[in-house]
């Protein structure tokens, strides 16, 4: 993580020439003359290091160094004196400063003294990133779904996660892409590491290509210092490609470099970086027909593809709404302090109907609106806003919970039959149930089992 270095010190010739000297060793640097702005500079900005002189006109070191503690407890401080006593070294360290040097300053002994802090900082930085991912880290339990799609799915992750194998994750938006990558580096053999995630579609062409691969300093205008990439922060861990359909081609070929050799050149070098990392991609676009159209390289598709997962939309697994329906209600009454304990059996049906173009997010969505709104323990049609326009199209209003869910079961096993040319063998194989369970499906729904004979046209 690059950080900024504030220099304070009265004497003009000291701190300018010891500015340099940090500057040539492509540190960023900033000087002030007395307490009072060293104080003024933290309240402004952050700085990871700040070297400063004890006797200073107006307020002296030891108030500013008090003052900074207060403002930024984390600031690494290193006190310089030229009437260092033990008593004030003691003072100093007490205060919060982590070091103390003498004048005449050794320059190289405070430039290496300035580099151990910031080598310091960059490991809690690390272990602060490394705590937040063990907070949010989840079991595949936690991706809701009982469906035979999303079972196949979980049966996937759990296969590929202990390999090193690149996965494919495609699907529309708001399937849930992104947990299934998190799951998958939850359950891996070295999920110690962090999880990076960049959504290739959201930074700008000309950034790209430097966020993922890094830069050396002047590379370009705004490059004034090296700057490590994702691929290279993310080693040892997993790195998310999300939409990679919307890379630029311009970018396409060095990450067919990255994955193919597991080396990275970043902007402006000529000197291969090795990386060690999990690669995972996803996308809401159809690949194969992106590269068809010329947008997408072929030879990157069949190296990121070597796993492919498929979510379906939600319109596609509709049996799960229930399920996700509790859990978002769950989730939002322990976030909002609301004790909703469900939903009516008219929003029920309204939602088992509806065709969720939106998917998952648009249901997690409506729920955390319904649960802001609704008034009464069960969330009505009146809590739901906008899509509750739609539930004046429903029929038997009067129905209930249990009669919808098997409705909707009734016309799925009807589709799924249909799609197979009402061949039940292969009807139960799609649906993941042996083949007397779906018969016992098919007297229970009393559904019509039988291929529609084609009327004959007679002359």
């Amino acid at each position: 993580m690059d950080r900024e270095i504030l220099l304070a010190d009265d004497e003009v010739t000291f701190r300018e020439t010891f500015a340099k000297i940090l500057r040539e060793e492509d540190m960023t640097v900033t000087v002030v003359g007395n307490g009072a702005d060293a104080i003024d500079a933290v309240m402004r900005q952050p700085f990871g290091v700040v070297v400063m002189d004890i006797r200073m006109p107006g307020v002296d070191g030891i108030k500013a160094l008090r003052e900074i503690m207060r403002i930024r407890p984390e600031t690494r401080v290193i006190m310089i004196t030229a009437y260092g006593t033990v008593e004030m070294a003691v003072e100093a360290i007490t205060l919060g400063a982590c070091d103390y040097v003498m004048k005449p300053v050794a320059m190289d002994d405070i430039v290496t003294k300035i580099r151990q802090n910031m080598k310091y900082l960059d490991l809690q930085e690390e272990n602060k990133k490394l705590k937040q991912e063990l907070g949010r880290r989840f079991d595949i339990s936690q991706i809701i779904g009982k469906s035979s799609q999303m079972q196949s799915v979980f049966d996937m992750i759990r296969k590929v996660a202990p390999t090193r194998s690149n996965v494919l994750i495609t699907g529309k938006s708001g399937t849930g892409k992104e947990l299934v990558a998190r799951a998958i580096h939850s359950l891996a053999a070295q999920n110690s590491r962090h999880f990076l995630a960049v959504n290739c579609s959201a930074i700008p062409e000309g950034l790209l290509e430097s966020e993922l691969f890094g830069h050396k300093k002047g590379s370009f205008t705004s490059a004034i210092r090296d700057k490590k990439g994702l691929f290279e922060s993310a080693c040892g861990g997993t790195l998310f490609l999300d939409e990679i359909g919307h890379m630029p081609m311009s970018c396409e070929v060095k990450l067919l470099r990255a994955v193919e050799h597991m080396q990275i050149i970043p902007v402006g070098s000529t000197e291969p970086v090795d990386i060690d990392l999990r690669l995972i991609a996803a996308t809401n676009k159809e690949l194969q027909k992106e590269i068809k159209a010329g947008r997408f390289r072929e030879d990157l598709y069949y190296r990121m593809n070597v796993v492919g997962i498929h979510l379906p939309p939600l319109r596609e697994r509709k049996e799960d709404i229930p399920l996700l329906v509790e859990h978002f209600i769950k989730k939002f009454n322990t976030e909002m302090g609301k004790t909703c304990t469900g939903v009516s059996d008219a929003v029920m049906r309204l939602f088992m109907s509806y065709e969720w173009k939106g998917n998952i997010r648009e249901l997690e969505n409506v729920i955390e609106r319904a649960v802001i709104f609704a008034e009464g323990d069960t969330i009505k049609i009146s809590d739901i806003g906008l899509l509750g326009s739609h539930a004046m199209g429903l029929s038997k209003e009067d129905e209930d919970l249990q009669t919808a869910v098997k409705a909707y079961e009734k016309e799925y096993i009807r589709r799924v039959l249909s799609k197979h040319d009402w061949n039940k063998v292969a009807a139960a194989k799609a649906l993941k149930v042996g083949l007397s369970s779906l018969y016992r499906k098919i007297d229970e729904l009393e559904i019509d089992s039988q291929k529609p004979k084609r009327s004959k046209n007679r002359g």
